[in-house]
This record gives structure tokens, sequence and C-alpha cells, in this order.
């Protein structure tokens, strides 16, 4: 009686699995729209385990295509995993995403590009008086069932900033060394890369998402008075010609 109990429940896990390999892609973007306000598609190819979607949009941000691919072996450590792939001349992403029972969302093993103005969109922040391109290397992100971040480990890049309050004034390259912090959080190590502001610091992002970051800048380029001028906005720089940062917020949810 065991036996054929066994049997009887891999015969119907099997069969669930067939309809899941066979089930149409709008399976996917249809529980998507389902749970993030202002998702919508074009069209969508191809099944629910390896489908696309053109003409993607949600909050405010168009991807021309987006591809996906289900990760089968993340199911025996809990997880409903899809490798994620973008065909759009302005976003960039190749990487997996998952989700757990919990609603809890993981990057893995991601990498990609974009504008500045469209992550901040994506994530649901104020307009930002900066502008650039975020480029990104993550062995993993992972996230409450809110969409806060908790833990992350690799690199960001900010390339190409520059401010677009008043008279425009090119920063140049920074990079972000993501960790996870101890006890709880995220850590990153902020650095600029020999550009017209020099940026040294750290940030501090808690799990219930506030976040500190403190550290010092100055103006490499004595002959750049723009840009000192703009950085005498947050009141003169000490003794060594640098300025004291200390910011800190909560992240939009």
């Amino acid at each position: 009686m065991k036996r054929v109990l066994r049997y009887g429940l891999l015969g119907v896990l099997a069969f669930l699995l067939s309809l899941l390999l066979l089930a149409p892609a709008n399976l996917v973007t249809d529980r998507l729209a389902e749970r993030l306000t202002g998702f919508s598609v074009q069209a969508v190819e191809g099944l629910a385990a390896e489908g696309s979607a053109r003409g993607v949009r949600w909050r405010g941000v168009r991807i021309e295509q987006l591809n996906w691919n289900w990760q089968a072996l993340a199911l025996l450590t809990g997880w409903l995993e899809f490798r994620l792939d973008t065909d759009d001349p302005e976003i960039e992403l190749n990487g997996k995403v998952g989700i757990n029972p919990g609603r809890r969302w993981r990057l893995r093993d991601a990498s990609g590009q974009l504008l500045l103005a469209r992550l901040g969109a994506l994530i649901g922040a104020a307009k930002l008086p900066l502008q650039g391109v975020v480029k990104f290397n993550l062995r993993e992100l992972s996230t409450n069932a809110a969409g806060q971040p908790q833990t992350a480990d690799g690199i960001v890049y900010l390339l190409n900033a520059r401010t677009t309050l008043g008279q425009p004034l090119n920063l140049g390259d920074f990079t972000v060394q993501l960790t996870p912090a101890t006890p709880e959080g995220i850590q990153g190590a902020v650095k600029d890369n020999d550009g017209p502001l020099a940026l040294e610091g750290t940030l501090n992002l808690l799990p219930d998402g506030r976040y500190r970051f403190t550290g010092h800048a100055a103006v490499r380029d004595a002959g750049n008075p723009a840009l000192r001028q703009a950085m005498n906005m947050l009141g003169p720089p000490g003794g060594d010609g640098r300025w004291a940062l200390n910011f800190s917020g909560v992240l939009p949810r």
C-alpha cells in the first residue's frame, strides 16, 4: 500500500510538472501583473518555463524584450528561479531571479547596466539631481518580502556621473564594493576612480531600509572652480581641504 501511495504521489508530481512545462508564457506575465502594480507587456511568446515578453513596462521604464528560462534545480533548495536576459539597447541584464515561499526575492550571478535615472524609477526613488550609467556585477542580492535589500555581495559602478543642478558638472567614475555586514545588513565601500571629485566612504544599509553614508570628498583639480563652488554648498572644507560627509535616510518602499 505504501509503495502504491509513493508511486501515486510521484505520478501526480510528474503530471503537475508537465503542466508547468507546457503552460503558455502568459502564465508568468499574468502573475507578475498581479504582484507588480503598473506592470504590463505588449506581446508574449513561448512557454512558462522558457519564453519572452516584448514591450515590457513597469514604473515608467520600458524594456524592448525580456527573455526567461526556468532553473529547475533551484526547486531543490526551495526557490522558484528563472534566468533572465534583456534585449534592449539601453538596459542590459543577465542573471538568475528567484522567489521562495516566504516571498523573499534574490538575484544571483547577475550583471548588466542601465541609466541611473531608470534605476531610480525602478526602485521608486525621487528624481535624482545626478546622471550617469550604473553597471553591476553581483554574486547575490536578496530582499525580504517587502522588497527591502537584506544581503548583497558584488560590485556596482557609477560611470560618467554628473550633476544636473544648475551648471552641469562632471564628477567622474565611482565604485561601490558590496559585502554582507555583521551582524546584519549590507556594507558598501565607496571610492572614486581618479576623477574630478575625490570621494571615499562607507555605506551601511540595515534590513529595515535605513541607511547611512559617512566619508569625505575633495576637488582633485585646484583649477576647477565650478566644482569647488558647488561643494561649498555643503559648507567650508576642513583644514585638509576635504569635506566631511554624513548622510542618512530610509530607502523608498
